[in-house]
Order: structure tokens, then C-alpha cells, then sequence
């Protein structure tokens, strides 16, 4: 079968390797698209955070397939499955895993694509423990945002003892998880989030999915409200984030799902003295998977998701090209590159 791996700063190579074989507790998937993400596009450019390539690992973490192979399992999957990959891997053992909370482990923590081999090939054996089951009738194209729709969802989940109602809400950057943290208010709980882009071709898109754009978070202080905003930070880019901190009308809640390097600074006087609550937001839990599958059964909420995806798809040969069309962000507006494994 053949796999993609990162070896060298913008430099993918298609490697053979053999079918996986079965194990028990394990099963085999055919891997139908993945996605690309901008973590996946950092690590291709030597920009990621804490990794560099080569890792001499399969690349990928956001993808969806059929299983072709499984082990006799009491969780109900079957050979003919479609299924979604969760490539979170936590220690199991430490205070955060036990308690449903792989996402935040900090003892042996490690992401499909970047410690472990990824999602970027034709077929993988996987604990079904990181299998999420979907409904065989959603095309497997639109299900492939599965992974990054999970991420907005378990931002949107962390508030949920506040009546999202009551606020006006801003997202600041209009990529793919500004737009699926949108599309979690949006069909959760009927709420149309103020989404701050500058992209043109990115607006159009917002726009056609109801939301209203605005050029900086400065526009938006002069709408009529008396009550603090909620704001989800999206973009990474510093700049966004000191102006948020420094707006006049400064949030009552500031979550950040967008990931920053380390060694950024904080005016923790502004954010003490304004009494900002910061929740931060990383990737998603066991739980908020299972939730975000039954999301993705609606079947309005695939139709906006069909709407984010650009329209080339890449084969597994092209994935070099497939980064460098999503690095170029020349994608008609669209968000999210995919690759036909």
C-alpha cells in the first residue's frame, strides 16, 4: 500500500509499505480522504511549534474510511463501517485521562501524523477505542471535517454552563475552525457569531453561510450593546489577539482555540484589571467525538460543510501538491484541501 510521510522541510515522499495485519481490539480501515490541516501545513514548512521533520512518521490526522477488517468487539463495528479516526493518544493512566480528558494529558500525549504514524496512507489498523462510527449515508467527502467540526465543538461545550444568548459573540479569524466553531452556534444553539476576516474570497464564503463579517474587532465595538462580547480566538496571529486585550469593549469571556508558540507574552494587567475570563481550548474529548458525529447527521449541517471544501481533491501521489495548494491559500474561497487515500 502506499503512505505519505514528511522527510525533509516542503518535501513529501510516497513510501510502499505492506497491508496492516489485524490485531485484537484493532481494526483494519481503508482510508477514504484526508484532510489538511495548519498544523499538518506548519510541520511541512519546518514552522510547527516543538516538531521539526523528518519524524519518520506517516502524516495525517484528520481523515474517514470503511472498515475492512475487525476484531470479534462488543462496541458494535462491523466490516462495512464508515467510520472517523480520533488521533489523539493520551497516557490512560494520568488524572486527565481517567477522567475523560486525553486532550490535556501531559504525561505521554501524542497526535496521529506527528508521533505516531498518521492517516496519510491507504489502509491503517487502529484500536477501536479511536474509532467514531457515522452514518453509512453521509458522503464520506463532507465527512472528512469530522476531526476539525470536533475541535469548534469542544470549544462551544466549554461554556456550556453560560447562556450563550445573552452575549454577542465574535470569532476572530475565518479558516476552518473559525467557520466550525461558527457552525456549532449556528446549528446548536441558533446563534449567528460575528466572524472578523479580511480575506475576500474567505467573506464571500461566510457570508453565503449566513454569518456577519467584519474587517476588525474595532468595527465591531460601535454595534449597540451594552453587554460584553464572548470572543473565540481563531486566527494565531499575535496582532489579533493584543487587540482584543486592548479594545475598548473587551470580552467578558476570551476562548482560545487557536495555538500559539511558545514564549508569547500576555498584558496579564489588562486581562486582570478588565476581569477577562480566559478558557483555553485544545482539540476535543471522547465524549465531545460521539456528540459531533450526531451533529454531523444533520443534514443541514453537511450542506455547509460541503460548502467549506475545495473542489480538487489530491490523490495520495499529489499530496506534495495538495500542501502547497493549501499553503498558497489560493482556494476560491474554500477552506479545507482533501486528499483521496
Amino acid at each position: 500500500m502506499k503512505a505519505v510521510k514528511i522527510t525533509d522541510i516542503k518535501k513529501t515522499e510516497i513510501i510502499e509499505l505492506p497491508e496492516p495485519s489485524l490485531d485484537d481490539g484493532n481494526a483494519v480501515v481503508k482510508i477514504e480522504y484526508g484532510g489538511i490541516c495548519g498544523s499538518d501545513t506548519h510541520f511541512y514548512l519546518g514552522m510547527h511549534p516543538s516538531l521539526k521533520p523528518p519524524t519518520n512518521f506517516i502524516q495525517g490526522h484528520e481523515a474517514v474510511g470503511v472498515i475492512t477488517k475487525v476484531s470479534p468487539n462488543p462496541k458494535g463495528f462491523s466490516v462495512g463501517d464508515h467510520v472517523a479516526i480520533n488521533p489523539l493518544v493520551g497516557c490512560g493512566e494520568c488524572v486527565n485521562c481517567v477522567n475523560g480528558h486525553p486532550n490535556i494529558c501531559r504525561v505521554n500525549r501524542r497526535v496521529m501524523g506527528f508521533r505516531l504514524d498518521g492517516t496519510l496512507a491507504q489502509y491503517i489498523t487502529i484500536d477501536l477505542d479511536h474509532l467514531v462510527k457515522l452514518d453509512n449515508n453521509i458522503d464520506l467527502k463532507i465527512a472528512a471535517t469530522f476531526e476539525p467540526l470536533a475541535v469548534g465543538y469542544h470549544a462551544v461545550t466549554l461554556l456550556e454552563n453560560i447562556d450563550l444568548n445573552n452575549y454577542p459573540i465574535i470569532i476572530t479569524g475565518g479558516g476552518t475552525i473559525g467557520v466550525v466553531t461558527g457552525l456549532v452556534l449556528k446549528h446548536l444553539h441558533n446563534l449567528k457569531p460575528i466572524i472578523i476576516e479580511t480575506n475576500q474570497a474567505r467573506v464571500k464564503l461566510l457570508n453565503e453561510l449566513g454569518f456577519t463579517v467584519k474587517n476588525s474587532i474595532s468595527e465591531v465595538d460601535i454595534l449597540n450593546s451594552k453587554i460584553r462580547p464572548i470572543i473565540f480566538e481563531c486566527s494565531g496571529v499575535r496582532k489579533v489577539f493584543d487587540e482584543i486585550i486592548d479594545s475598548q469593549r473587551k470580552p467578558e469571556y476570551l476562548v482560545l482555540i487557536a495555538q500559539y508558540a511558545k514564549g508569547n507574552s500576555v498584558n496579564l494587567h489588562e486581562l486582570q484589571s478588565s476581569e477577562i475570563t480566559v478558557i483555553s481550548s485544545h482539540m476535543y474529548t471522547p465524549e465531545d467525538l460521539i456528540n459531533t458525529a450526531k451533529l454531523l447527521n444533520r443534514k443541514e449541517v453537511q450542506t455547509d460543510l460541503s460548502q467549506i471544501i475545495y473542489q480538487k481533491v489530491f490523490s495520495l501521489e499529489d499530496a506534495d501538491k495538495a500542501f502547497q495548494q493549501a499553503i498558497s491559500g489560493n482556494l476560491d474561497g474554500k477552506l479545507k484541501v482533501l486528499i483521496k487515500c
